[in-house]
Formats: C-alpha cells, sequence, structure tokens
C-alpha cells in the first residue's frame, strides 16, 4: 500500500501498530458501513461498535492514508476560516455551532483515548491566532468579537504569541489540542477488530 508520494512522506507514517487493512474478497454484512478509514471514519465506527453495530470500513488506500495522515496533528475550534466570515455567511448560530461541534469532537477524541488508553500524546494546549506581519491589529478584534459570539470562553487578545519572534497582538484559544493521529487510528482500529 502506497500512503505518499514518493516525494513526501509525512511524518505520521512512521507509526508503529498500524494494521495493514486487505481488499474486500467477498459479500460481507454489516448494521454500517463507514467509507473512510482516517480520523472522522474509524472515530465514527468505533462509537457504532460501542453501540452494537457490527460495521464495515472501507478505504481505498489503507489507515490515515488521506488528510488524516497529512494532518498538522492539531484539534482546534479555533477555525482557519474564521468566526468573522462564518458568522457573515451563517450568522452567530451557524458560527456557534461550528464551534460547538469542534469542540464537542476534540472532548471525544480525549475521552476515547483515555477509556482505550492509547498512547498517542495527546495533550490539550493553547491555540494562537496572530496576523500577517504589518497588519495593523483591526481582524484580530473583529475575530476576538465574532469568536465570543461564537462561544469561546477564556478567550484573550496578547500582545504577541509565545514565539521566537514577534507577532503583534494575537488571540489565545485555550483548550485546543494535539495528538499523534496515526497512533491514535492504530488504538481505534485495535478496539474495532476487538469488538468485531
Amino acid at each position: 500500500m502506497s500512503r505518499s508520494s514518493p516525494q513526501t512522506v509525512p511524518l505520521w507514517f512512521s507509526a508503529d501498530g498500524l494494521p495493514e487493512i486487505g481488499s474486500l474478497k467477498s459479500d460481507t454484512r454489516a448494521d454500517v458501513c463507514v467509507v473512510g478509514a482516517g480520523i472522522a471514519g474509524l472515530t465514527t465506527a468505533y462509537l457504532l461498535c460501542k453501540e452494537g453495530k457490527k460495521v464495515v470500513v472501507l478505504d481505498s488506500k489503507g489507515i490515515g492514508a488521506g488528510e488524516t495522515g497529512r494532518t498538522t496533528a492539531h484539534l482546534a475550534s479555533a477555525l482557519d476560516d474564521r468566526f468573522t466570515e462564518l458568522e457573515r455567511l451563517f450568522g452567530q448560530k451557524g458560527a456557534r455551532l461550528a464551534r460547538d461541534s469542534h469542540a464537542t469532537a476534540i472532548d471525544r477524541i480525549e475521552a476515547i483515548v483515555r477509556e482505550l488508553g492509547i498512547d498517542c500524546d495527546f495533550q490539550r494546549l493553547d491555540g494562537y491566532l496572530f496576523d500577517a506581519p504589518g497588519s495593523d491589529g483591526t481582524a484580530i478584534h473583529g475575530e476576538f468579537e465574532a469568536a465570543l459570539q461564537a462561544g469561546f470562553t477564556g478567550l484573550e487578545v496578547l500582545p504577541s504569541a509565545p514565539l521566537p519572534f514577534k507577532t503583534g497582538e494575537c488571540l489565545r484559544f485555550p483548550r485546543q489540542g494535539q495528538f499523534h493521529p496515526m497512533r491514535y487510528l492504530a488504538g481505534l482500529a485495535a478496539a474495532i477488530r476487538k469488538r468485531r
């Protein structure tokens, strides 16, 4: 199975314990078929297995071979699309729904990691958002207001992010997360196989 082009092999692909999945060689029956063996697919499959459902997971390239294997390993409810833009497109209710869904996903991953004892270096940490050099800071203050409206608590405007260079004003988003995504998937895959 080729997880990547020969030019780029993501760091995460060196994870030990990630099972190879073979081709579906015959007809099978299941309550649910999950398409995709990344973070969303295997988390969904695991949760369905816990509910007593018979689940089949299909992926053309293997576990974590898509976006999951190329992720930054950050779990964030502070979204790249910016809450000012989400609010403009979907209103405050839509922006809040986006924040809530991402925050709930981080909480769920944390709970699964604890429940299964998955060694994937999961930790909570702060996330920082800052503008490009030379920005006047108005975007950061607008994002601060929109993020508060979306339901963030503990959000702060700081003079600079804790980096070895000056960022200018930034937002500190508490309780974000990071982990080793492929180790997380290896733990989920093992748990799913035990429940089959």
